[in-house]
């Protein structure tokens, strides 16, 4: 089990056990300093790991193994003369064992300062558990300690110490910014007379803290299953499925602001239940290559943009995002996201409708006979920049009350937009769009 390690410049390694080689431990005696395990079975129930160990290279070429106090350091002029490193413990995966289920791994993680920093706001590291769903902090013995009778050692998990300051480990994102420039379609019978968007030119490339407003348009793949109990309630069995089926990206500011940059329709080889035409504007053979005229593309193609977006920093602007992302399946960060479904709303209140907010706020009459993710993510933007003229004029109690008399107009119309062609007399009490955008291509 003692296996020397052949290549001191390695930066991590680990150690490999399983239940078998512990029970052999009967007739093999280990002992490297820092490492003694005795022959006897009784004492082999209860194994410590050292947190932190010193590599070096002997007079004869060989490799020496010892424990080292977690917070020493060696001196630069013994490590480079003994050719020394320290390396420390970061993971444990020990098995569990049960007669019953068969056990399971579970994880003892050493989580560095970079994340606490970031999450908490302070510099320290801790030692997590990992038990499937389960995380919760422990101390660092019960990282190294284990009870073979129950708990046997799997894998054992050291790193370098200080590696981080002699050698350059960013992060570099793979992804570039050639993913938003011009694109073949996958579609057929498309045409670039048809084009719905003008892809960003070099000059135009998005920065941290750039606007971009933001839709998605989603279809079913699969019905909800559900059943109805005998005393009348609906239990689900099964959640309907969504899948992405559209999505814009639109400039949020510069001369072009308001000209989508990206209008990726995503082809699908999975049956569509139901294209949920009137709230997704999606129709049948639009995600088809072989008939449909869109800008058709693959799933995969679009992470890789909206991935670059949020890397860069920018911040998205649109109506109703917390779901659209949950739904693509991509994590944003808070500060990344500026929603207008709760930038219009009050506590303890119902959420507004963005055809609502639009004929309030723009005097704008959109999403008519269907959905449009271009008018949509416009429409947001707009609505933004309009509560930032909100906020200038007279702070956060003006725009409270301002609230307030969207809701009190929203209960007298029972939230409906009035007919734009009979009118009823009760026009919207703001008129004119916030900025002049370039609405057609």
């Amino acid at each position: 089990m003692c296996k020397k390690l052949a290549d001191t410049e390695q930066q991590l390694f680990h150690f490999h056990w399983s239940e078998k080689t512990i029970k052999e431990f009967d007739f093999e005696l280990c002992n490297v300093d820092g490492f003694t395990f005795d022959t006897q079975a009784e004492d082999l129930r209860h194994v410590w790991i050292p947190l932190s160990l010193k590599m070096s290279i002997s007079k004869s070429q060989g490799l020496e193994i010892s424990s080292w106090s977690e917070g020493e350091e060696v001196t630069s002029a013994a490590e480079e003369a003994e050719g020394a490193s320290l390396y420390d413990l970061v993971v444990t995966v020990p098995h569990i064992l049960d007669a019953r289920t068969g056990g399971n791994l579970v994880a003892h993680i050493k989580v560095g300062e970079t994340y606490h920093q970031r999450k908490e706001g302070v510099t320290h590291q801790q030692w997590y558990l990992f038990n499937d769903f389960l995380i919760e902090p422990i101390d660092k013995t019960e990282a190294a300690q284990f009870d073979v009778s129950w708990k046997v050692p799997a894998i054992l998990y050291y790193a370098k110490r200080n590696y981080h300051n002699k050698y350059d480990l960013r992060i570099k994102n793979p992804i570039d910014a050639s993913v938003l420039l011009t694109e073949a379609s996958l579609a057929r019978k498309q045409r670039k007379s048809h084009a719905t968007f003008i892809p960003l030119m070099v000059s135009e490339m998005p920065q941290a803290g750039d606007l971009v407003g933001l839709d998605a348009e989603f279809v079913t793949l699969n019905q909800e299953e559900a059943e109805l109990r005998s005393d009348g309630t609906k239990s689900t069995i099964k959640p309907s499925q969504m899948s992405v089926a559209r999505i814009t990206c639109v400039r949020g500011q510069g001369p072009n602001e308001g000209v989508p940059f990206i209008d990726d329709y995503i082809s699908t080889q999975e049956q569509v239940v139901d294209y949920l035409t009137q709230y997704s504007g999606i129709k049948p053979g639009d995600l088809d290559a072989k008939i449909s005229s869109k800008h058709l593309t693959t799933l995969k193609s679009t992470y890789l943009k909206l991935r670059f977006l949020i890397d860069t920093g920018v911040r998205f602007v649109g109506h109703g995002l917390q779901k659209d992302f949950r739904v693509i399946n991509l994590l944003v960060l808070k500060d990344q996201v500026i929603d207008t479904v709760y930038l219009f709303h009050l506590p303890r209140k119902r959420m507004i409708s963005l055809r609502f907010l639009a004929w309030y706020f723009l005097d704008l009459n959109i999403q008519g006979e269907t959905h449009d993710s271009i008018e949509d993510a416009r429409t947001a933007l707009q609505l933004y920049r309009k509560y930032l003229e909100l906020n200038r004029g007279g702070g956060n109690e003006e725009v409270r009350k301002i609230l307030k008399g969207l809701y009190e107009k929203g209960r007298q119309l029972d939230w409906k937009v009035p007919d734009a062609d009979t009118g009823d007399g009760q026009g919207s009490p703001k008129s004119a769009a916030v900025f002049p955008s370039v609405m057609g291509l």
